[in-house]
């Protein structure tokens, strides 16, 4: 991203902002992506990112406010709501480990080893039903 950071110029105004406010929240969240501040070495301010396949795409952010540098930024380089609902719900369906269910990995909770074995197929102690108490005088 090219930028002037003299205050003398509005059209820079923007892009300024924009790496104020939202520079290390990038790096931050991308930590796979390079990024870099040409400062004071451009004329007019840019940004540039390179795709996987090798395509290059050239923004031109004369005169925009920060908020529409971001909203261009997303709308171009970003998933699309299409995309974060499925992998939003990809992430619901993905199977947790410690679930257990007709849909689960395990059917029942006396399959995990260190359980007590499933009352259908042992009889639980009378102590653990909940149908009989040890002391009757608490009631």
């Amino acid at each position: 991203m090219g930028f002037h950071r003299q205050p003398s110029t509005d059209e820079q105004r923007g892009a300024r902002d924009f790496v104020f406010w939202h520079w290390a929240q990038l790096q931050y969240k991308n930590p796979r992506v390079q990024l870099i501040k040409h400062v004071d070495t451009v004329i007019t301010p840019f940004a540039r990112a390179y795709l996987k396949d090798g395509r290059e795409v050239l923004f031109d952010l004369e005169g925009m406010t920060r908020e529409e540098i971001e909203s261009r930024i997303a709308r171009t380089l970003g998933k699309t709501d299409l995309v974060e609902k499925r992998e939003e719900l990809m992430e619901i369906v993905k199977l947790n480990p410690a679930d257990f269910g007709s849909k689960c990995k395990r059917q029942c909770m006396c399959e995990v080893q260190g359980q007590h074995p499933c009352t259908a197929l042992l009889q639980a102690p009378k102590c653990m039903t909940g149908k009989w108490r040890w002391n009757h005088n608490l009631i």
